[in-house]
This record gives C-alpha cells, sequence and structure tokens, in this order.
C-alpha cells in the first residue's frame, strides 16, 4: 500500500491527522480537543488544505463511532474508491511503537490511557494485546469498574473511588457533599448510567482522590500528574493485586490494591509513601501480566504507549524491570506517547492492506 495516498484522521482528544502519500509522512498541526468548536473548525480547515492536491485512497480513522473525527470521515465525500478503515484505539497507540521502529514480528503491546472505545463497547484503557501487522489480539485487561455518570468522573474522580470502594471510601471524601456521595453510590447500585471501563488512567484518578490530592480536577490529567510528584525512588514496597483467567484472558484485579491504600491512610502513613506504593504496584502488575503472557505466546518483544506513559516514573520502572528480565523494550520515541501518535498507529495499520 506504500503507493496509496492514506489519511489517518487520529484522536477525538488531542488530535493530530496524518497524509501519507507515496510513503511521505505528513502531519497536520497539534488540533487539541475537537468537541470544542474552534478546534473542529481549525480540523476542517486543515484537512480539506491537506487533500486538495492528493486525494485519499485510504481514510483511517478511530472506532468510536461518536468521536467528531469519525464521523468525519463517515460524512465527508471524496471519492467513490475511497475505502474507509475503523481502527481500535488501543491497536493505534501499539501500532504507532510499530512504525516507529519498523517492526513486523508480533509482539505484546501494554496500551495504558484514560480512555478508547473498545470491540465490546467499553471504554478500554488497560489493554495487553498482541499485535502484528494483521491486526491484534486482546489478552488481558485491567478487571472493569463502573463509571457513575460516565465521562464525568475524568474531572471527579471521587466518583471512581465510589466505584472501586464504595461505603467503606466516604471517611476518605470529606471534600464531597454527603447527598452527592450517596447519589453515587444509587447510581453505582442500580446501574444507572455507569459504563464499564478498564482504564488505567480512572485507577490513577482514583488513587489521587483517596489520597486527598485531587478530589476533583480542574485540567486533564491533574489528579496523576500530582500523584507522580509525590513518588520517592527510595521506596520499594508496593500493594497486592489479582491476576485471574476469565475466557481465555488474563484479568487483573486491583481491589486488594486499594484496600490496602485506606489500611495504611488509617496507620497515618504519609502520601509519599502510598502514591510510591501505589506506582510501584501498578509497574508490577505491567511486569507480571507480561511475563505470563509471554510464556504463553513465546513472545519476548514488548511495546508500551498510551498516556499513562507520560508518567516518567511509571515508564522508567516498567523498561527497568522488563529488561532486567530479557525482554526487548520499545515505546515512542519519535511521536508522543499519549493520543498524538494515533494516527501514525492508523497509518501504520492501513498500509498492511492488501490491494
Amino acid at each position: 500500500m506504500l503507493n496509496k495516498t492514506i489519511l489517518a484522521l487520529g484522536a477525538d482528544i488531542k488530535n493530530r491527522f496524518l497524509l501519507a502519500e507515496g510513503g511521505r509522512l505528513c502531519f497536520g498541526p497539534d488540533i487539541g480537543d475537537l468537541s470544542e468548536a474552534k478546534n473542529l473548525e481549525l480540523f476542517k480547515k486543515e484537512l480539506e488544505k491537506a487533500i486538495k492536491k492528493s486525494k485519499p485512497d485510504i481514510v483511517a480513522y478511530d472506532l468510536h463511532p461518536n468521536y467528531f473525527s469519525s464521523l468525519f470521515a463517515k460524512t465527508y465525500y471524496l471519492l467513490p474508491t475511497t475505502y474507509y478503515l475503523a481502527v481500535q484505539h488501543h491497536h493505534a497507540h501499539i501500532a504507532s511503537v510499530m512504525q516507529e521502529y519498523n517492526l513486523k514480528r508480533p509482539l505484546i503491546g501494554v496500551s495504558f490511557d484514560g480512555t478508547g472505545y473498545g470491540l465490546d463497547g467499553n471504554s478500554w484503557g488497560g489493554e495487553f494485546l498482541l499485535v502484528d501487522k494483521f491486526g491484534f489480539k486482546r489478552l488481558g485487561h485491567l478487571k472493569y469498574r463502573k463509571m457513575p455518570g460516565g465521562d464525568k468522573v475524568a474531572y471527579q474522580p471521587w466518583r471512581m473511588v465510589l466505584s472501586i470502594l464504595g461505603k467503606r471510601a466516604t471517611p476518605f471524601l470529606n471534600g464531597v457533599e454527603k447527598k452527592e456521595r450517596e447519589l453515587i453510590l444509587q447510581m453505582l447500585d442500580k446501574n444507572i448510567n455507569s459504563p464499564l471501563t478498564s482504564s488505567a488512567g480512572r485507577l490513577f484518578d482514583a488513587a489521587a482522590a483517596v489520597l486527598g490530592i485531587c478530589v476533583e480536577a480542574s485540567y486533564e490529567a491533574e489528579g496523576p500528574i500530582k500523584l507522580e510528584a509525590l513518588c520517592d525512588a527510595k521506596i520499594e514496597q508496593r500493594y497486592g493485586f489479582e491476576l485471574l483467567q476469565e475466557n481465555g484472558c488474563s484479568i487483573i484485579d486491583t481491589d486488594k490494591l486499594f484496600l490496602q491504600m485506606l489500611t495504611d491512610l488509617k496507620k497515618g502513613k504519609n502520601r509519599h509513601f502510598i502514591a510510591t506504593k501505589f506506582h510501584n504496584s501498578m509497574a508490577a502488575m505491567i511486569v507480571e501480566t507480561v511475563k505470563r503472557l509471554s510464556k504463553s505466546s513465546a513472545i519476548k518483544d514488548i511495546a508500551l504507549s498510551g498516556g499513562v506513559f507520560q508518567n516518567k516514573f511509571l515508564k522508567k520502572k516498567v523498561i527497568k524491570q522488563l529488561k532486567g528480565l530479557g525482554f526487548k523494550v520499545f515505546t515512542n520515541t519519535e511521536a508522543p506517547v499519549n493520543d498524538l501518535n494515533i494516527s501514525l498507529g492508523q497509518y501504520f495499520v492501513s498500509r498492511q492492506l492488501r490491494n
């Protein structure tokens, strides 16, 4: 497909599209969140400018049916021969790493971020994928959690604390009005507007809220950023978690992790200690799951991508431990590790298509 012109539309929250012609890659500007009217207009304007000279043979877009970029792909008429390809979000993250390193052999991809539309209609974000140049298979993920209020949990992370810990968390959420807490507990109990997520980002949000450093977020990833800032490399302890098998898929259950965090809080342990133990636990669950999946698949190449790996403390620890076990680890270096790499991954998937 190197002779084909490919337009990869990217993601919605951090949009950057890509137009590839004859193997030459031309990125659009970093546009930002397409839910903002001015950004959506810029997206359309820049796209129309880019494709004026070269009509794409393939248009790749995110699998999410309601993304503005996806809706644009479905409604914008190009040519009768144009092929449209929906690419799953976390597949695209890992594929962006494969594109950077020109990898063609199968690898295990760890894609950790805030959200991405999954093949089952749930919100993914804590994914272990077997990826090759022909596609991907989901090998494992973080245990599904309810998101009371849907996407509101990103800016009210205390909601995720109640989702994970229930009433046990109420003594640690004094900053939230009792009526609000009770309403969310009822929503969870009756399963009202509480879609499922396997997101790693939501766990970082919840951990920050439990510690009281970010109960309400005023900007994206405020809680995780503040949580990482508390980490102390001299602390090596971690919390417990469970690795389960369900229908041939590895599931990581973090119930024990959050319960042990509460125990440390009750004991009066300081925030640096608890925040670091949380990070060490997240690193350990990635490494232990990769070890298990590698044993069953005989794959030693690992790719890390997704916004959670903007966390330098976590990424450094994971890479060091995996390399120490003999794994070959790849991660984004030319493209950002966050959603700005989605269009690059969509391009990689598109160029594997055969005439």
